[in-house]
């Protein structure tokens, strides 16, 4: 793999996927065997002075930092201090009041403890020590979201199935606390027994993001979050979460792809092979934020994804202003690491907010790259983006209504000269594109094989997305081309933009398309 043609369409696609997402600032690091091989940073770190985001800029990694907790448990497991299929109830009082069995330290890894969902338990103020927050919640037990009205503190049984927690992983994090055989607290552990040995020298994981907890050189370098409105980026106060060892680390892209990158490649020299391995295969069906998801899979911690090209995922976001994600490839020993400090106020949980949707199109270039594809765009982008607005075009003044005359060049002069583009525009790409499409036999079939001939994936997936058709392309891209003897059935759904049913067919496509994202969180 030719890690210039992945620097080359880094620089070409992310400014473009930034300008679309409205992403202030991201900033990126591919590990690939057992080095940091490619770091990229885009935009600004901070919108009030223009500071830029660079490779050293420091960023929350929220719920992306869960595996570092997961490692620190893992290091009891490893001494023997603690079994990872033993009851956890001699160390910390955790009682499941649907009951069938005690829970382990392996239920809180694989979120299968019984404990439902929660935000984090955030304040404006910095928590107190992780055992009295945690007898707090757990005596109150209420649900934060909402203030306990959105979802059950329980649940479930223990070991039903998957449900995403917070405060599950905290309770392994108050394990590493109370087990530990330095007597240290939990960020301490973690600073001297993951990040040091792995020479993560710009992470901490800290009780607070405050002055009191964190190096004010590394506070310093810590980029402004922005939660994000379409045409606002606002910085939000600062909070922070009571179940920290879920969410409160900070760091560099560069920095978590090499704690990746050593878990990919046997674990040393913070954990062993055997339980590095387990972390990234399967221990259980897996799921979402929203709930178990039977046809995904949870290892220790990361979500696991099979195929040909299997990898490990997970994700974070840290409210309100920052997104994290990572994906690390099993076999190809590749590992992915996006910062950027954008929290969109859409609706939680939606990996097709803009700034997980930056990320899964950064992703998407470097997917490409892994599975030997030249990630670089087939045209320049403005090229690209006015060809797919002629097959558009070409599409609904044709083939659309079973038109076999194709439009004359003054008509298509005409729409060119009375046009108004708000991106760069390429009028003979435009030209091209509506000249492409004629009324065949099985015109759908035609129309799939052309955008699937001149764009790469990820290329119609930005272009498509900048022309408001997003659809367009997680259909045309992902489905099965259509047979010519499906006709106008095919077209109805899978073709047609225009109508409500696309509208319908675009939803469903999205979320189809969002699923690993959705569970990388």
């Amino acid at each position: 793999m030719d890690i210039s043609t992945l620097e080359e369409a880094l620089d070409t696609f992310v400014p473009e996927i930034m300008e679309h997402c409205g992403t202030p600032g991201l900033s990126i690091a591919v590990g690939a065997g057992t080095e940091v091989a490619l770091t990229r940073a885009y935009g600004v770190a901070d919108l009030a002075t223009g500071r830029p985001m660079t490779a050293d800029t420091v960023a929350p990694t929220g719920s992306d930092c869960k595996p570092y907790t997961g490692v620190a448990a893992l290091q009891l497991v490893e001494r023997g201090v603690i079994g990872l299929d033993e009851p956890i109830d001699p160390y910390v009082r955790v009682v499941n009041p649907h009951g069938q069995r005690p829970i382990t330290l392996r239920d809180l890894l694989t979120h299968r403890s019984g404990l439902g969902a929660g935000m984090g338990n955030f304040d404006r103020v910095p928590p107190p020590p992780l055992g009295e927050h945690l007898r707090r919640v757990l005596e109150a037990g209420r649900s934060d979201a909402y203030g306990g009205t959105m979802v059950p503190f329980w649940a479930g049984p223990v070991g039903a199935a998957y449900q995403y927690s917070n405060v599950g992983i905290a309770v392994a994090g108050h394990l590493v606390e109370l087990l530990n055989p330095d007597g240290v607290t939990f960020s301490e552990w973690v600073g001297r027994h993951v990040f040091e040995p792995l020479g993560m020298g710009s992470t901490v994981f800290p009780r607070a993001q405050h002055p009191d907890f964190v190096p004010a050189g590394l506070l310093a370098r810590r980029s402004t979050g922005y939660a994000t409105l379409p045409g606002l980026r606002l910085p939000l106060p600062t909070l922070y979460p009571g179940d920290y060892p879920a969410g409160s680390a900070l760091s560099t892209p560069s920095d978590h792809a090499r704690f990746v990158l050593a878990i990919l490649n046997g674990g040393a020299p913070v954990l062993s092979r055997e339980l590095a391995t387990q972390m990234i295969t399967a221990q259980a069906s897996g799921g979402t934020l929203a709930g178990p998801r039977p046809e995904l899979a949870v290892g220790l911690v990361f979500n696991v994804f099979g195929g040909q090209h299997p990898y490990v995922g997970h994700g974070g976001e840290y409210p309100w202003g920052w997104t994290h994600f990572t994906r690390g490839w099993t076999e190809d020993r590749v590992a992915l690491v996006i910062s950027a400090n954008q929290l969109d106020l859409g609706d939680f949980g939606l990996s097709d907010r803009p700034g997980h949707a930056a990320a899964r199109m950064v992703a998407e270039i470097v997917t490409a790259w892994v599975h030997g594809a030249d990630p670089r765009p087939r045209r320049a982008l403005a090229a690209g983006r006015s060809y797919l607005a002629g097959l558009l075009v070409g599409d609904r003044l044709t083939t659309r209504l079973g038109i076999a005359s194709p439009p004359s060049e003054e008509d298509v002069a005409r729409i060119c000269a009375g046009g108004e583009a708000a991106l760069p525009w390429d009028v003979e790409a435009f030209r091209a594109g509506v000249r492409e499409v004629r009324l065949t036999a099985s015109p759908l079939v035609d129309n799939v094989a052309t955008v699937r001939r001149e764009f790469v994936g990820h290329e119609l997936a930005l272009v498509a997305g900048q022309l408001g058709v997003p659809g367009l392309a997680t259909q045309l891209a992902n489905s099965p081309a259509p047979q010519a003897g499906a006709g106008a059935r095919v077209g109805q759904g899978a073709a047609s933009q225009a109508g409500a049913g696309a509208q319908v067919a675009e939803g469903a496509a999205s979320q189809a398309g969002a699923g690993s994202q959705v569970a990388e969180q």
